[in-house]
């Protein structure tokens, strides 16, 4: 059995004691057991959960790192108002090594601007004039702490499973440097440290353990984030990891459905009825709107416009974030769609900020049903599909990027075309079940 598993009423779990070197204040348990998720009867031999065990790992050890450098976390707090406080004077706050090298005019200033009122008498004010708080060392472990409290307004905008997303993927990022370079103030990072990280990620693709793609993203937040604390506390930081990303193979857009698959087999009688409510409800509506599946998901009552002369559905952000400005738009509701709505005026609470949750369950369920035209098709699919048969309109480009809630690349006037202009081109492209549509080749339908 691999190490760090153990097993726990059919499934894989986490297993460690408390490092020696980690105090009960960071970690109040002696004996860590954490569900891997995975049963053992789908890993016999605990290979993805071994995986998995390393993921819970390095989150773990990393959640140590961050309560251990709290006081890390005070001191640059300090330093933050002191250079405020500085700032207040009129004087550029330096610490004291830097401001004894200034010239004697410059220190004079420092000096005399101690001398209005009683402010040679406040610590603090002194201290922020006279460069009496040191640069604060801000390890790697500390990172994504500085850049969630600089970015709080940017972060309080996204919904709870974004933030979570969000600070999971930079937090195993992060963790993973950290067990190849170790745990070093952040501008103390040199090219060695980046080359040793780019070849364990490189490493990791050869094996066949992740892609390319997966390296690079996490390569992407880290650069991200250094570059944000470096600008924040103005410190000089080398481009380290300047020129480094793995190559990726060209990568394949997910294929659209095709109409005709659909029709005759996503809409036949009785191929959706082994799904839930809300998920067959939400494939419907998205066959008709090509609306992603996160938006129609996290849809309110407020946004569901079914009594409307032209009933709609409003895109918004309303407590989480849109994955783009253009993705702001009123999409008319005909056909099936309309119809899997009008079942669900206030929304689908069960998948509401659980897009990953309502994919996984949806192509799950395709694969189970037979439902998938490739193993390359998904959910997402019916996105695709959509934009095709919007293709072969005479809808203008910016029409079709309006619908798709893609950037148009050009300035955006007014509250684009309106909703009888867009329900014109959907009741071109709407698929309803028994529709006469064409078969595609053979080629197509085994394609990979």
């Amino acid at each position: 059995m691999p190490e760090r598993l153990g097993r726990r009423k059919g499934v894989w779990i986490y297993v460690r004691r408390r490092p020696a070197e980690i105090s009960a204040e960071i970690e109040p348990r002696i004996n860590i057991r954490i569900s891997t998720g995975i049963r053992i009867r789908d890993d016999k031999a605990g290979v993805k959960a071994a995986r998995k065990a390393e993921v819970i790992e390095s989150e773990l050890e990393a959640s140590w790192r961050a309560k251990a450098g709290q006081g890390a976390r005070a001191d640059a707090l300090a330093f933050e108002e002191a250079r405020e406080r500085a700032r207040v004077l009129a004087l550029p706050y330096k610490p004291a090594e830097e401001a004894v090298r200034e010239s004697i005019d410059d220190i004079h200033r420092r000096l005399a601007a101690l001398e209005v009122g009683d402010r040679r008498h406040d610590p603090v004010t002194v201290a922020a004039a006279l460069g009496g708080v040191p640069l604060p060392t801000i390890l790697l472990s500390g990172v994504l702490a500085e850049v969630e409290t600089f970015r709080a307004a940017a972060l309080a905008k996204k919904s709870p499973d974004q933030l979570r997303k969000w600070r999971n993927g930079r937090s195993l990022a992060m963790s993973r440097m950290i067990d190849v370079v170790g745990d070093k103030p952040f501008d103390q990072l040199t090219r060695e440290d980046a080359l040793l990280f780019v070849d364990w990620w490189n490493d990791r693709v050869v094996d066949g353990e992740v892609q390319a793609t997966t390296a690079n993203r996490g390569l992407t937040q880290i650069t991200g984030m250094l570059s944000a604390v470096a600008r924040r506390h103005r410190r000089p930081l080398d481009k380290v990891f300047s020129g480094l990303l793995l190559e990726e193979e060209m990568s394949r857009p997910r294929p659209p459905f095709s109409p005709w698959w659909i029709v005759n087999r996503l809409l036949a009688p009785g191929a959706l009825d082994a799904m839930n409510a809300e998920e067959r409800a939400i494939v419907l509506v998205m066959i008709n709107t090509g609306a992603r599946p996160s938006e129609i998901a996290n849809l309110r009552a407020p946004r569901i416009h079914l009594n409307s002369n032209i009933p709609h559905i409003q895109v918004r952000p309303d407590d989480r974030v849109l994955k783009t400005e253009f993705s702001w738009r009123d999409l008319p509701l005909v056909g099936i769609s309309l119809e899997a709505m009008r079942g669900f005026p206030d929304g689908f609470p069960r998948y509401r900020d659980k897009g990953d949750t309502l994919s996984k369950a949806v192509n799950s369920f395709f694969a189970d049903h037979g439902l998938r035209e490739t193993e390359r098709h998904t959910l997402y699919s019916l996105r695709h599909s959509f934009k095709d048969r919007l293709r072969e309109t005479s809808a203008t480009d910016e029409m079709k990027d309006e619908l798709m809630g893609h950037d148009t690349q050009k300035p955006r006037y007014g509250d684009g075309h309106g909703l009888h202009l867009k329900l014109e081109f959907l009741q071109r492209i709407a698929l309803a079940p028994g529709m006469d549509v064409p078969r595609p080749p053979l080629l197509l339908l085994k394609s990979a």
